[in-house]
């Protein structure tokens, strides 16, 4: 989610390594540190009929600088209700901290079905100039290299929000957050919309008036996620796709969650501000 943005102008860090085929940014945008809840309920079944019902909760806090790093917690819990047969409860927890010029990048991933634990990741990522140096701890002691090109978590928000800054409507970028074995890059393909101009509706969202938001620009932006791994003929179809309404300091409502044979819609109902101290 990062999945999951930011305003106003920064230089890159001295030491910090963009991908040696993007230029970047003119500007890096400036975060606020925050701490959203979002209501999670199925919006749609496709090819999968015998969904009945679908809820959860996703909680993500982001606190910190650009100077002093930036430190994410998420967890998004998920309830399927089939029409025939038991539930079924998927809880996602993960966290990490990312140096604030995108270098180096801690992270945890963990992955629960029916109170088992499935999947976990955990270890250090640090941007070298040729490639991205994993050192895993968790599934298994191992290292691994991902290449440069890719972003971590919230740099990657950067790049979108600056793109949306910068005029922006098409902008493919890769993503590497630790998930799954802790060596996989997604592919992103990033479609942001005209700018929202005029007040702020917020009728849907309620907890969406707030100090964090009034004043701030925003666009409607949607994220295709594609696993470089997966090898195949004709057009490529992502894996899932996220929607949401971005605002320029990092804070996103309207979530939509499509996992091809259902949706999910994820409605804010908490906002309030965390730490993120500036630069001095």
């Amino acid at each position: 989610m990062t999945m999951i943005l930011r305003l106003a102008a920064f230089g890159l860090a001295a030491l910090a390594v963009a991908p040696a085929d993007a230029a970047g940014p003119t500007t890096r945008p400036a975060f606020s540190g925050h701490r959203a809840v979002y209501e999670m309920r199925l919006a749609e079944a496709r090819s999968t009929p015998e969904i009945g019902a679908a809820s959860g909760r996703l909680v993500y806090e982001f606190s910190g600088s650009r100077c002093e790093g930036w430190a994410t917690r998420l967890r998004n819990v998920t309830r399927i209700d089939p029409i025939e047969g038991p539930s079924r409860l998927t809880d996602m927890r993960s966290t990490s901290f990312e140096d604030g010029a995108g270098r180096s990048f801690d992270f945890v991933n963990e992955t629960w079905i029916d109170g088992r634990k499935v999947e976990e990741s955990k270890g250090r990522a640090e941007r070298a100039a040729a490639a991205i140096h994993v050192r895993l701890e968790r599934p298994a002691a191992a290292e691994a290299d991902v290449a440069a090109r890719a972003f971590f978590p919230t740099y990657h928000m950067e790049e979108i929000v600056a793109a949306a800054l910068d005029g922006e409507r098409l902008k493919e970028i890769d993503l590497y957050d630790g998930s799954e074995t802790g060596t996989k890059t997604y592919r992103t393909s990033v479609v942001i919309g005209n700018e929202a101009t005029g007040p702020d509706d917020v009728s849907d969202e309620p907890a969406a008036v707030s100090d964090l938001l009034t004043g701030h620009r925003r666009w409607p932006v949607q994220i295709s996620f594609f696993d470089l791994t997966k090898k195949g003929e004709g057009e490529a179809t992502p894996d899932y796709q996220l929607s949401f309404l971005l605002y320029d300091n990092g804070v996103s409502r309207r979530m939509i969650f499509d996992y091809g044979s259902f949706v999910l819609r994820g409605e804010l109902t908490r906002l309030e501000p965390l730490s993120s101290a500036p630069c001095r």
